[in-house]
């Protein structure tokens, strides 16, 4: 019997630790891995390419702010099937410098008034925008992720510049929680997905309620087409979840779909037979991924 232990993982995110990037990670995957943080979504899959990285997680959607839709364009871009996914919990806060009680520190405890500085993701600016709104004086200014803007502002510690994060940012870089949850609406979640080359990578969630199947085509030019592809889908007892439509590039005013279809009944012979009878009516179509539906809740 071989005992020996599965090689660990190296897994590319957006973002540094404290990211929701990283939370998901390490939900879909535990805690035994090697992060491969990213500034930017592109890198992520140009190091499963390179082989930097087995893994790479990628956010797709949030509730409030909708599609990411870079990734979206990278999916179609990049030959990587999609493992696994997961819905991820999002709260915002606002995080600022703390007074840490040294009467020889002019630092002094700190409230929203105070500041003159939001610091984010620009998705994340964009989820708490009504807060933002309620505070017009408060400069936005874009970051490359959440965690990475708490921790720039650990770093520089000016009191009237705040990051807009997670709790888990505030534990890591030693900031202060002076307004929470400011994102529109008190249930907020993104659902990130995680890729590798190897379609029969896995991720803990092994077994769910329902397989999820998602897939990206291209219809002919002509009336009806979509009606047509989508009324083929229902008849297969696929439950369509998601569609996204996306522009080709060098076709103007022609456009892609990304689709995702659910069943409770299918296995993964089943999708892929009926992806079979869907290309009848495609003009080009490729499975991204056939993995376990994650849940959510709100």
């Amino acid at each position: 019997m071989d005992t020996t232990p599965p090689p660990i993982k190296k897994i590319a995110y957006q973002g540094v630790p404290g990211s929701f990037s990283s939370v998901a990670a390490r939900a879909l995957f535990g805690s035994s891995f090697v992060p491969y943080p990213s500034n930017r979504f592109r890198e992520i899959f140009e190091a499963l390419v390179s082989g930097k990285a087995d893994i790479g997680v990628v956010p797709l959607e949030n509730a409030l702010a909708g599609t990411v839709q870079e990734n979206y364009d990278l999916l179609a871009e990049f030959p990587f099937s999609i493992i696994g996914e997961y819905y991820c919990p999002v709260q915002l806060h606002l995080l600022a410098v703390p007074y840490n009680g040294d009467p020889n520190n002019k630092r002094t405890p700190v409230s929203v008034p105070d500041i003159r500085q939001a610091v984010s993701h620009p998705k994340a600016l964009e989820q708490c925008s009504h807060f933002l709104e309620q505070h017009r004086r408060i400069e936005q200014v874009g970051y490359s992720d959440t965690a990475g803007a708490a921790q720039m502002v650990a770093q520089r510690g000016d009191q009237t510049v705040a990051a807009i994060a997670s709790e888990e940012a505030a534990e890591i870089y030693n900031l202060e929680i002076i307004e929470r949850s400011i994102q529109n609406h008190k249930t907020n979640m993104t659902r990130f997905v995680a890729l590798a080359k190897n379609p029969f990578e896995q991720t803990r969630q092994t077994v769910a309620r329902a397989l999820k199947c998602s897939m990206i085509f291209a219809l002919p030019h002509q009336p009806g087409s979509l009606y047509y592809l989508l009324g083929k889908i229902a008849e297969l007892g696929f439950n369509v979840t998601k569609i996204e439509s996306r522009p080709i590039p060098g076709r103007p005013f022609e456009y892609s779909f990304y689709v995702d279809v659910e069943s409770s009944a299918a296995s993964t012979d089943v999708f892929e037979k009926g992806v079979e009878a869907l290309k009848e009516k495609a003009s080009q179509l490729r499975i991204l991924g056939i993995y376990p539906a994650a849940s959510w809740s709100v």
